[in-house]
């Protein structure tokens, strides 16, 4: 019974996130064909991740470390009772809250991940190749046919593409090979999404894959890894604007600026009241994505509407809580065994995500993370390597 009970688990843990993703990328593959129409994928895999960071925590329980208890505890105390004041004192919208604090409650369920090994490599890698060809046709197919410029599996291609990069860097961890033609693949994957944030993330793959393959020239890498980082970031943000005045992010920040220019020390540092919609002139501006407007349907606007998910933490958490944020994304990869080097080149892919779209609040941030914190990335007296079966299963921890 017992034997049984361990199989159960096993089974739930290695593979009920693969399935969940394989599945809905056959259904989007076979049926969805513009944005927008996958957006119920959303609500499925956030609530599998709840599911999938809670029965972790129930059936694999072993003694928690100090530092994510407390993280765990900071992050609870502050929903909680921003919740009390914004929402039951002050009124405001629930969906709106949650939209704001997405990336708090990300992390909330993702410290009941740490170090909890639950997924094979061999499961993980078998399950990339897969994704990589589904993404691959499906964006060839859109444009193809024109059915969408900006062609999407899950949902927008510039939320959903830093989770392949992800997958890359796993593998990339465990054998210590470049494969080229895989990351010749996600590059032409990226190109042909048409998103400039993407472009710039994975120039960062590639810089720190081939910095990281040839530890005897780095010295001479890194002038030329700057050089191209700042070509690619000058191309991307003037590629579709005639001026600086014409570029979108400029001017999100110029209405961010508006709202925060009379700031003092203390906002600064935990950001505006909880939670305040923006003033009346940026919500007037900003007018043609009534989209993202409140939930409420008043003809407010929060934070949201600005795109970029810094300007959005800074106005809305400040300067703490965005230090938070990076402190504990770094801190939970850490503390799973992932590579110092692989942590900091995946918050930087983060980061960048986060100068045009959502980043640390976007659902593909925290699936990469539960990639990334709970597959087994050390092979334990790997067995024999042979052609037919070159990445055998490693050792796994039992349920």
């Amino acid at each position: 019974m017992e034997h049984h009970g361990r199989s159960i688990k096993s089974v739930f843990f290695k593979d009920t996130f693969i399935i969940s993703l394989i599945s809905l990328g056959l259904i989007s593959f076979a049926f969805l064909m513009k944005r927008h129409q996958a957006e119920f994928t959303n609500y499925i895999l956030e609530a599998l991740l709840m599911v999938y960071a809670v029965a972790a925590y129930l059936w694999t329980r072993n003694k928690s470390l100090s530092v994510v208890v407390a993280m765990r505890l900071t992050l609870f105390i502050y929903i909680v009772f921003s919740w009390l004041y914004a929402v039951n004192y002050k009124g405001a919208n629930a969906l709106d809250f949650l939209q704001i604090y997405k990336s708090f409650l990300y992390l909330f369920f993702l410290t009941f991940l740490v170090n909890k090994k639950l997924m094979s490599f061999s499961g993980v890698n078998n399950f990339s190749l897969l994704l990589y060809l589904i993404f691959f046709f499906k964006y060839l197919l859109m444009i193809g046919l024109g059915l969408d410029l900006r062609p999407v599996i899950y949902m927008e291609n510039n939320f959903e593409l830093m989770f392949l990069y992800a997958l890359y860097l796993i593998r990339y961890t465990v054998t210590k090979e470049k494969y080229l033609h895989l990351l010749i693949l996600l590059g032409i994957i990226t190109v042909i999404s048409l998103s400039r944030s993407s472009l710039l993330m994975y120039s960062v793959l590639v810089l720190f894959v081939i910095y990281d393959s040839f530890k005897k020239v780095r010295v001479f890498l890194i002038p030329g890894a700057i050089a191209v980082l700042g070509i690619v970031a000058y191309y991307i943000f003037t590629a579709r604007a005639g001026s600086l005045e014409e570029i979108d992010r400029y001017r999100f920040m110029l209405i961010w600026w508006t709202n925060v220019d009379d700031w003092n020390l203390l906002q600064w540092l935990v950001g505006a009241e909880r939670i305040t919609p923006l003033n009346g002139y940026s919500c007037g501006m900003m007018n043609y994505f009534k989209n993202l407007f409140s939930y409420a349907g008043d003809g407010t606007c929060y934070s949201v509407i600005l795109h970029s998910f810094i300007f959005r933490v800074l106005y809305d958490h400040g300067v703490l809580g965005f230090l938070f944020i990076i402190t504990a994304t770094y801190q939970l990869l850490i503390r799973s065994k992932v590579r110092k080097d692989i942590t900091l080149v995946f918050i930087a892919i983060v980061l960048i995500n986060g100068l045009s779209v959502s980043s640390f609040n976007n659902l593909f941030f925290a699936i990469s993370m539960v990639f990334l914190m709970t597959t087994n990335l050390v092979f334990h007296n790997r067995p024999f390597r042979s052609k037919l079966n070159p990445y055998p299963d490693e050792n796994q921890p039992k349920l």
